[in-house]
């Protein structure tokens, strides 16, 4: 059996979220969290923050409503308990809202 790798098993994860995400007819149309993939991946993976003024930051702003949604799916727990989700968060001045506030 092949081992898979942390970057492997998170892009496997991310793009079985996606598949989800669509099904999910709940969600508004422009809570899209593949918007912030491309610009935020190497940075929620790596160990190095993302400029306030980078892609990243401005992606996750435009996101921003839609995050109370992403906290309350299921589907999305391990990537939000990623040590790199609160790095992202806090280099682009973010709170990651509780769940439990969230209505």
């Amino acid at each position: 059996m092949m081992k898979m790798s942390y970057a492997s098993l998170v892009a496997t994860m991310l793009a079985m979220t996606i598949l989800m995400v669509q099904m999910n007819v709940g969600m508004a149309q422009e809570c899209d969290p593949m918007k912030l993939v491309p610009p935020c991946y190497s940075f929620v993976t790596g160990n190095t923050p993302p400029p306030p003024d980078s892609e990243c930051c401005n992606v996750l702003h435009d996101q921003n409503k839609c995050l109370c949604g992403y906290v309350k799916n299921p589907a999305y727990q391990p990537f939000l308990g990623m040590p790199g989700i609160k790095t992202v968060a806090q280099a682009c001045s973010i709170t990651i809202p509780d769940p439990k506030t969230c209505t």
